[in-house]
């Protein structure tokens, strides 16, 4: 078992972020990276230059990570506006390093950062990001093995159609 972190990691909003669209409203979403994982926000379609999203995320990093960035946490935010007919455009980026003692200590503070718009761009502010993380105790993470995995999934799928035929005999009576 290795022993890990949960970095809770909510995205509040963005403002005065350049518009990248000759015409039509900007459609904003975000990718959030930390510890090779990403995920992302859903497209806010209505408030163009200053999307707002309120979207938490969970990440689970392990704590040899940690130990290896010299307490150090990355978390890459990348901003991109959503086209139908071409690949999304890049809007900019946030690189942040939490330090993991501060992190846990600070837990859930508001805080907000400068919005990057890349090494083509003259000027180095975009817009402003506003973001909260918190960083868990440490836990172990289970390591199940496949024969484990396949003794849960027929576990669940035996339990699931004796619900089925339960519920279908209800429904005969």
């Amino acid at each position: 078992m290795e022993e890990a972190r949960y970095l809770y990691f909510t995205l509040f909003s963005a403002s005065n972020l350049q518009n990248v669209r000759k015409c039509k409203k900007m459609k904003v979403y975000a990718k959030v990276s930390v510890a090779g994982n990403s995920k992302c926000t859903e497209v806010d379609r209505e408030n163009g230059t200053d999307p707002k999203w309120n979207t938490p995320f969970r990440f689970i990093i392990p704590e040899e990570k940690i130990i290896q960035a010299q307490g150090k946490i990355s978390i890459k935010i990348e901003l991109f506006c959503k086209r139908s007919l071409k690949q999304d455009k890049y809007v900019g980026e946030v690189n942040l390093s939490l330090d993991s003692q501060c992190a846990k200590s600070c837990n859930n503070t508001n805080s907000t950062c400068s919005v990057d718009g890349g090494t083509n761009s003259e000027s180095s502010n975009f817009g402003t990001l506003m973001y909260a993380s918190a960083l868990g105790d440490k836990f172990k993470e289970d390591c199940i093995d496949k024969n484990q995995m396949a003794q849960i999934g027929a576990t669940i799928g035996t339990a699931m159609l004796t619900a089925a035929v339960t519920v279908g005999v209800a429904v005969l009576l």
